[in-house]
This record gives C-alpha cells, structure tokens and sequence, in this order.
C-alpha cells in the first residue's frame, strides 16, 4: 500500500473519538477466546523479544531491554549532587530522589485527543541502573485486552517512583487515568507519583530558538543525536490499526523502537536541561539560554542563582542580553543598589531592546522617587511614551499604556506647580 493511501486510511480512522471507540468496540465483540488464537500470537510476539503476561483470561506482552552505559548512571548521579548542595525548590530538581525510581515515561496511543475514545496501546519507561539504561515496554495485543495491559503495567510500579516525561502532564498521564478508569475495579489502583516535564523546560530555553520543541527537533538541535530510519510518532494510529488486522506484531516494531529511543532520549534531555541551567555544559550557552534559566530560577525564588545568569547572559550578544540587563536592574533596585540599578538599565536601553519602554519606565522611577529630580522623570516618561508609539501596540496591554499617559500628566502637573 502506498504511503498516501496509508495516510488516506488513518485520516478516516482518526476523524473522531468516537470512531476510535467504534473499532476498539468491534475488535472486542469479534476477539478469539483466549484458548483459540493465542499460542501462534504469543509465538509472533516472542519473536519479537516479547513475553507474555497473562492476568485471568487475558494476555499483554512485555519487553525489558538494557543498553549497557558505565557513565550515565555517575552522571545522573551528579546532577542529583548539584539539586542537593544547592536545595533549591525547583521543577527540575531530583534531590532526594532515589536514581532507581526515576522513569523516564512515554506511551503511544491511537490519536492525539484526550478522549474516551482514545486508547494507549504502549506504555514505555527507562530506569537508569549502575550498569545502564533499562527500557521496559507493555504491549496492548488487542483492545480486549486492557485489563491486563493495566495489571501488567502497574506491577512494575511503586509509591516512590517519580515520572520523568516530555508533555507527560498534559498528555500522557491523563491519559493513562482515562483508560485505568474503564478497568479499576480489576487492577491495582494508580500510584501518585512525582511528576517533572521536559517539554516545559525545553520550551522555556528554546522556544525563541528552535523552530519547534517536539522531542526529535530537541533531540537533533541541542543533544546532537538525530534519528535516521525512525518511524514518526504520528503514524502509530495507522499502525496499530493496521496489527490489529493482520496479527503481526512486526507491523509494530517501527513505533516500538521510536518510543524505546524517546524514554531513553528523556534521560539524556533531563541531564543536559540541567548542566544547562548550572552553567556546567560543554557547549557555551546562548543570552536566551542563560536569561530563561536566570528567569526560572528568579520564579522559584533562587535569586542567587537567578543573578548568575542574568549577569553572564548580559555580556553575551543575543536576544536574552537586554532582558537578562532589566532583571539585573530591578533585582538591584529591590536591593535598594539604585546606582546599580540606574546602570543596567541604562545599558539595556542602549541595545534598543523590546525592554526599552520598560527600562525608560523604570529609569522615570528612579529619577523621580530616588533623585527627586521630576525634570528628569518626565522626560524618561516621554520617551516610554515615544517608543509604545513605535512599536506594534498590539503587543502592549492598555493598562501599561494608560500608566504612562497618566505618570506623565502628573509628573507635568508636578513641573507646573513647582
């Protein structure tokens, strides 16, 4: 079959949550007893390297596969040293956590929505052990099956495992708490887990950077490790549509190998977003790499650290240098370092930067509570004005606006009555 009469397939299959739920309903009413068809499938899934697991009268399969790595384990193992000496109450940090019982977290599912209709057919997860990296996967043979896909997958799972995933949040742990919905009364309940998400720290370094944030493009462009041969998310639908016809599990080994490469990929992407944000990477990071992490760290109260960044990103040319410059002055001035303040935002305003009407704003401020010189902060005023009309005000909220129309009628009532 063509690759645009394959595509034609899954476009019907895939038009709505219902369709999906249809042939999920179909395949269960004409499903073969497990008595009838299952040693020749279990034959074709050991081939390949999956083994059976069988809860009451249904089956699932799973696979365990280990890369052996003598260093990945040490350097997880530093990063987590790096969260523990600094304590820092961060989304990325791993103080505390047991190496083990982080799993690097991916599933593959028969479309994109978050609807019943939806269904995970893979659930895959690496752990880092002092040998390597373990990659589990648990295979759904038929959609008669969930139970124990479910079981299978949630014997593997403790209290204290935390999730490391990419979109995982919005995605795919919801996911898996819609489809565990429809078999909680047969399997064990669902563990709370910890939960960090790649996908948010890639989009705050990297969204002005890349031209997308979707794992391969992060994984080309930043961990220089790009996929030749790969089988595309996006065509698991059809895949797994077109196994569910024919019974073989070699129409599967595309999308299983993408996803063993996505939760091992996890671990690599979490050690490198995290030397990013330490200044410890080999590569010399860019301003906006060096002001998101200042800016993140800034969040979650880290100011120290915060400070790190913002001052290496502002004498570093690119487009974070005169951000990084108008969060060094504000947090100077919250420091009551006025003078220092005035200096970071003046150099801010020399790069005319899309911080200036902010910087004019803030320099106005000064000028008038700290110098008491009004002249002064009316003609900063001014300029912040002269630049929102300069620049596309459809970017710009009214309020900011209307502040600085009414900063300077004041500050020119205060010259008339001075």
């Amino acid at each position: 079959m063509s690759l645009k009469a394959k595509l034609n397939r899954m476009k019907s299959h895939l038009q709505s949550d219902e369709s999906t739920a249809n042939i999920s309903r179909n395949h269960k009413d004409n499903v073969k007893s497990p008595e009838s068809g299952l040693e020749p499938l279990m034959k074709k899934w050991k081939e390949v390297g999956f083994s059976p697991v069988q809860f009451e009268e249904e089956v699932s399969y799973l696979r365990k596969t280990v890369y052996s790595n003598k260093h990945i384990y040490q350097e997880l193992r530093d990063i987590q040293q790096l969260w523990e000496r600094f304590d820092i109450d961060h989304p990325l940090s791993s103080n505390g956590l047991p190496i083990e019982r982080m799993l690097f977290f991916d599933t593959e599912t028969t479309g994109l929505s978050t609807g019943a209709g939806n269904t995970i057919f893979l659930i895959g997860y690496a752990k880092v052990l002092k040998d390597g990296i373990e990659v589990t996967q648990h295979i759904l043979p038929d959609p008669a099956s969930e139970a124990a896909f479910m079981y299978s997958f949630l014997q593997d799972f403790r209290e204290d495992d935390f999730l490391v995933s990419y979109n995982g949040k919005s995605f795919d742990w919801p996911q898996v708490k819609s489809r565990h919905a429809f078999v909680r009364d047969r399997v064990p309940k669902l563990p709370k887990f910890g939960h960090i998400d790649l996908l948010h720290a890639a989009r705050r370094l990297w969204k002005k950077e890349l031209p997308s944030c979707r794992l391969a493009v992060v994984e080309e462009e930043k961990l220089r490790v790009p996929r030749s041969n790969d089988t595309p998310g996006s065509m698991a639908p059809l895949l797994y549509f077109d196994y569910l016809q024919d019974r073989n599990p070699e129409q599967l080994t595309g999308i299983i190998n993408h996803n063993d490469q996505d939760v091992r990929s996890l671990v690599h992407l979490y050690i490198d977003l995290c030397k990013r944000l330490f200044q410890i990477h080999d590569e010399p990071l860019s301003s906006n790499e060096l002001f998101e992490s200042g800016k993140w760290f800034e969040q979650v109260n880290a100011t120290e650290y915060a400070m790190k960044c913002y001052l290496v990103a502002a004498d570093k040319r690119g487009t974070g240098q005169a951000s990084a410059l108008y969060r060094l002055g504000l947090l100077e001035k919250k420091n009551k370092n006025i003078e220092a303040a005035e200096r970071y935002f003046l150099r801010c305003l020399s790069l005319h930067s899309e911080s200036m009407i902010d910087g004019y704003i803030e320099l106005a401020k000064i000028a008038e509570h700290h110098e008491k010189n009004i002249e002064k902060a009316y003609q900063y005023a001014k300029q912040a004005l002269t630049e929102v009309n300069r620049v596309d005000q459809i970017i710009l909220s009214k309020g900011k606006i209307r502040g600085i129309e009414k900063r300077l009628t004041r500050l020119s009532e205060k010259i008339g009555n001075g």
